[in-house]
């Protein structure tokens, strides 16, 4: 899918009210003089009058016209946090304002959209927290974080009568391989002093373990909102025993990543894209509703289902998230969402951050804004 154009540019829409401004002055320090007698003053009585100065004052407020550049852009196309960037760029006219000739691609989930990369089809694309992994082996480079997920949860069936992770002992647990869904029990078993050994792990793919819960077919299941609602809803009566926000200093974040030829070779363009992105954030940190109607509107999936994920998706203005960078909080939230990975083999070591995560272009990005 290609970027929709959106008709007339917001910088010209500037220029004209600018000029309109200039002229409205105009006519205010006119008011008392006769219509057929042109205002002076003593200074410039005698000069001719610069009839261009009003235009030539609105153009020199106006942004450089810039020169188009081409991305190819992945996108999750069932999450509020993929589709929605791209149907507020889409809706707000920013790939045009900004001059991205972007072919967009949407996807089912984040390792699919490293491997694309990997064979050089996708330059830019977004990722959940389940597979931040990949560029902390190095397969990728974050280019800013995108949201924090508190919707990892952990449900026991009602007739377990499990009242904590220790009474999953032996027991079936539903659980999504390589995803956030294995990251919260990863999580919660370890700080229970336990193992994937010590319970008996059915891998499923993620709308298999709703299902395998409600029909009883699993003991518990660690799975992510909106599958996590869908349980609860479906059997009420079941039991969280952990979810992430148990986890305050682990932060499961979702990110925006590119291909790390790119990083050299698109510079450039991702900063471009960066400062679209910035735009996309604040428009949706300060309007949920229509970022999930507009998200709604390009993939086809219920609004209720989008505003079910982003009630559970923190979003941070622009502005913090540049403060964030700046003080190493972001590199701390990785850090630690690194150890997680280890502790279920995705990774062998926590690397450093600031080897995969670049912060730099994002501030380059906000000073370019348009």
């Amino acid at each position: 899918m290609n970027r929709r154009p959106r008709g007339i540019r917001r910088t010209a829409a500037i220029a004209v009210a600018l000029a309109v401004t200039v002229a409205a002055c105009g006519s205010d320090d006119d008011a008392d003089e006769p219509a057929d007698e042109p205002a002076t003053t003593e200074t410039d009585a005698d000069e001719p009058a610069d009839e261009g100065a009003s235009s030539t004052s609105a153009a020199a407020e106006e942004p450089a016209e810039l020169e188009e550049v081409k991305l190819n852009i992945g996108y999750i196309d069932t999450s509020i946090n993929g589709v929605g960037v791209i149907a507020i760029a889409n809706e707000l006219g920013l790939w045009d304002e900004y001059a991205i000739d972007a072919n967009l691609i949407p996807f089912t989930n984040g390792p699919t959209q490293i491997q694309a990369m990997q064979s050089g089809e996708l330059d830019i694309g977004y990722i959940g927290g389940g597979a931040v992994w990949l560029p902390a082996s190095g397969q990728a480079t974050v280019i800013t974080p995108s949201e924090a997920s508190i919707g990892e949860r952990v449900i026991a069936a009602a007739d377990l009568n499990a009242t904590s992770m220790e009474d999953l002992r032996g027991k079936k647990v539903g659980v999504p391989e390589g995803g956030s869904g294995e990251m919260i029990l990863a999580l919660a078993l370890d700080s229970a002093g336990m193992t994937m050994d010590d319970i008996e792990p059915i891998v499923l793919d993620p709308p298999s373990i709703v299902s395998a819960f409600v029909s009883g077919s699993v003991d518990a299941a660690a799975i992510f909102s909106p599958l996590s609602d869908q349980i609860l809803e479906s059997a009420p009566d079941s039991t969280i025993l952990a979810q992430n926000t148990d986890y305050e200093d682990t932060v499961f974040l979702g990110a925006w990543v590119a291909n790390n030829d790119a990083m050299t070779e698109k510079r450039d363009e991702i900063v471009r894209f960066l400062s679209l992105y910035a735009d996309v954030n604040d428009f949706r940190v300060g309007d949920v509703e229509a970022t999930v109607q507009y998200a709604s509107d390009e993939s086809g999936v219920p609004p209720e289902q989008l505003a079910g994920q982003a009630s559970v998706s923190q979003w941070w203005p622009t502005e913090e998230i540049l403060a964030n960078n700046a003080d190493g909080t972001t590199f701390t939230w990785f850090e630690g969402l690194e150890q997680v990975f280890v502790t279920t083999g995705r990774l062998e070591q926590v690397n450093p951050a600031a080897d995969w995560v670049n912060t730099e272009l994002l501030a380059e990005a906000a000073e370019l804004r348009r």
